[in-house]
């Protein structure tokens, strides 16, 4: 249980979280462009850091834990990977997603395609990614904030056994996650969440993502470095995995997968599909959904490249190596095979070792530090919760209600129609999450479906002939194929079945492309000179489009030449290999420095 001066930094922040919203709630309620996109003012650090604080989840470092317990170091590469298709959104489609100024990546369909099939494209994509993908991720991070409560929150002691068991007696069943106590405790969070979400619009939600960064990163950066000194710093930790794991040790703690088929290795096709499928099959591909959202805020379209660059080097090379430290620091406190043996919660990491998270905060952490680390955790899950909340709302609103239903509703309607949205995002989430034990076999033939979406999104910036067939076909067949090939196959390993799923609805969308009338020439004019984007226009774009697309592509694989070394950089620094630190230093310097030079050469607007 938490000591008063743990429960006072707790309440602080809680108090914080709901006065931002009330504070902001005046400018919020102007317009639907102020709820939504902050009337686009925002400057890059403001953004940038939002887009990390939302994918700084609650359930990121439990993830994390559990991926070095079972793979070692190495085994981030899952997450990893996903560096390519960020640095992509950035170099390609950050300043066009500013350019266009729609209030939803959504409402993007009906500018750039034409017809029926716009129309259909933008509803089902709407209906999709709000009331399904978005509540299915909200409730895996409702899940994931439960299980980081259940060491910390007993609501049995804090309102009395009466008390609780009369809550207990007339709670719904249907209603629980996991059981009372932390169903309790998600949805007091939950509450604050969703008061100053609807209060303050986005432009809340971002200013307390600012504040939830700092908390969570400082929070994470603290618990490192009091976990590594618990084991006689970062020398002890490595001569303890040495004794713990021997033979074992270096292949825990390397950064590159070893090869194989055996236990603690990762077959070469599998890394393959990481580094070369996964991150453009994504829904985000192109940077769609919140990352959008945070885009189209931005005061113009450099501000909007240089957070979403920001958001690049914060998410990987600051956010990595915390988690990775406190994952190892977790397999000496409780080895892999006897963790039972050591403490009274050794059984509970045993069976979850995503556990030893939170467990070796409550093992190790005095009073006043364990406050902190924890209302870091609930800012990591706030600041998730916030964010999909709003953009599933956004959804509801501008694509459905506005679109469809009320489209000359007024300013105050509108702003009345996002809050009662935000609310029901809120209890439609909280029933998925509820419920998820029933559903977590359908999640991927949801992430399946997105699949297909990933390619086609790509194409519609890049290449004149891409049209709303081109996406429609490409999700209808990545969901058709997964119905197929995941129960006919549930041996096989998802990585392969999701690259096969990938390379059909690419095939099919590309197929069905041809196959179907291009958009309408002024569609594409229309398109062409409002989001001046690069690539293969035709007689809309000429020379200079492809010529600035060339030298992104270029910019693109020297950019991410860069992170990458300086994330292995920095990972050698901490594991004291100086002289393979200084060349992976070396190599993101120089590489940074022309993809600088690069950047100052290429077109701009």
């Amino acid at each position: 249980m938490f000591s008063t001066l743990d429960w006072i930094l707790i309440i602080i922040y809680l108090v914080f979280a709901f006065a931002t919203g009330v504070a902001l709630s005046s400018k919020a309620g102007k317009s639907l462009s102020s709820y939504f996109v902050a009337d686009r003012k925002l400057p890059w650090w403001w953004l940038g850091t939002s887009m990390v604080a939302t994918t700084f989840a609650a359930d990121t470092p439990l993830v994390i834990t559990g991926v070095v317990a079972n793979d070692g170091v190495s085994g981030n590469w899952l997450w990893w990977s996903w560096a390519l298709g960020y640095m992509t959104m950035t170099v390609f489609f950050a300043s066009l997603w500013r350019r266009v100024e729609v209030l939803t990546d959504v409402e993007l369909t009906e500018l750039r395609y034409s017809g029926n099939s716009a129309v259909i494209l933008r509803a089902a994509k709407a209906f999709f990614l709000s009331l399904l993908f978005n509540s299915i991720i909200l409730g895996w991070v409702f899940k994931a904030m439960s299980k980081i409560t259940q060491p910390f929150l007993d609501w049995k002691v804090l309102l009395g056994s009466g008390l609780y068991g009369a809550v207990e007696t007339i709670w719904p069943s249907f209603l629980v996650f996991d059981n009372l106590n932390n169903t309790i405790t998600v949805l007091v969070l939950l509450t604050v969440v969703v008061g100053y979400s609807s209060l303050g619009g986005i432009q809340g939600v971002i200013l307390t993502d600012l504040f939830q960064f700092a908390l969570g990163m400082g929070g994470a950066i603290v618990f490192a470095i009091y976990a590594v000194l618990h084991v006689g710093g970062l020398d002890g930790l490595f001569s303890k995995l040495a004794n713990i794991y021997p033979g074992r040790s270096e292949e825990i703690l390397s950064f590159w997968p070893s090869f194989g088929e055996g236990a603690h290795q990762l077959p070469l096709k599998v890394f393959l599909v990481f580094i070369g499928i996964q991150w453009w099959i994504q829904y985000y591909s192109d940077g769609t959904g919140y990352l959008a959202q945070r885009l189209h805020t931005a005061s113009n379209p450099r501000q909007a490249e240089l957070g979403s660059l920001w958001f690049n080097f914060a998410n990987f090379v600051l956010r990595t190596w915390p988690w990775v430290f406190t994952g190892l620091v977790c397999l000496v406190v409780f080895p892999l095979a006897q963790a039972d043996l050591f403490f009274p919660e050794g059984k509970l990491v045993q069976t979850d070792r995503e556990m030893a998270y939170p467990v070796l905060m409550k093992v190790i952490l005095p009073s006043g530090l364990l406050g902190l680390v924890f209302a870091s955790l609930m800012a990591a899950f706030m600041s998730t919760a916030d964010t999909h909340i709003n953009w599933g709302a956004s959804y509801l609103v501008n694509d459905l209600y506005l679109r469809f239903l009320k489209p000359n509703a007024n300013d105050k309607q509108m702003v009345r129609a996002s809050r009662i949205a935000v609310i029901l995002m809120a209890i439609i989430s909280v029933l998925v999450a509820t419920q998820m034990n029933s559903i977590e076999s359908a999640w991927k033939f949801f992430l399946a479906l997105a699949s297909g979406m990933g390619l086609p999104q790509i194409l519609r910036w890049i290449w004149w002939r891409a049209n709303a067939w081109t996406e429609l076909s490409g999700m209808g067949t990545a969901l058709l194929l997964s119905l197929i090939l995941y129960p006919s196959f549930p041996e096989v390993r998802s990585e392969y079945l999701l690259f096969w799923t990938a390379i059909g609805s690419v095939i099919v969308s590309l197929i069905v492309t041809y196959l179907t009338s291009p958009v309408s020439d002024p569609i594409l004019e229309s398109f062409v000179k409002r989001a001046k984007p690069y690539g293969f226009w035709g007689k809309w774009g000429g020379e200079t489009f492809r010529r600035d697309f060339y030298i992104r592509v270029r910019i693109w694989l020297i950019s991410s030449l860069s992170l990458y070394a300086l994330l292995f950089g920095t990972g050698y620094l901490f594991r004291k290999e100086f002289w393979l630190a200084a060349l992976y230093l070396a190599i993101a310097s120089v590489s940074a420095t022309y993809s600088i030079y690069l950047w100052k050469a290429k077109v701009d607007d």
